[in-house]
């Protein structure tokens, strides 16, 4: 089972790695991760990006130091009650811990 647990992140990071240009910059708008504790709506770091290209495609993604990606201008939807949303600067989730991911809108929309 813990093999199928990696596979969404493999998908999240191939899927990331063909919709960016080979400088890094975003096809899409946002990229939307669903959470166990939250919807958390962002664009990702620059340093990611590079990162997600310069990575080969037999390198297992979970072997990526910190294990991490790394999120600006971010919305963060929380499940519990006590705090509803919230908004940083810049955010950093452990890929281990996305649940489901979406990729919205173009570039400059």
């Amino acid at each position: 089972m813990n093999e199928n647990a990696a596979e969404p992140v493999d998908e999240l990071i191939a899927l990331l790695r063909k919709s960016l240009t080979p400088t890094g910059a975003q096809s899409f708008g946002h990229l939307v991760l669903y959470t166990s504790f939250g919807v958390v709506r962002g664009r990702l770091l620059l340093s990611f990006s590079e990162e997600a290209i310069n990575k080969t495609d037999g390198e297992a993604e979970t072997n990526w130091p910190g294990a991490v990606i790394g999120l600006n201008d971010v919305t963060v939807e929380h499940y519990s009650n006590h705090l509803a949303s919230a908004t940083f600067d810049r955010l950093y989730v452990k890929l281990s811990d996305v649940q489901g991911f979406a990729l919205v809108g173009n570039q400059g929309q």
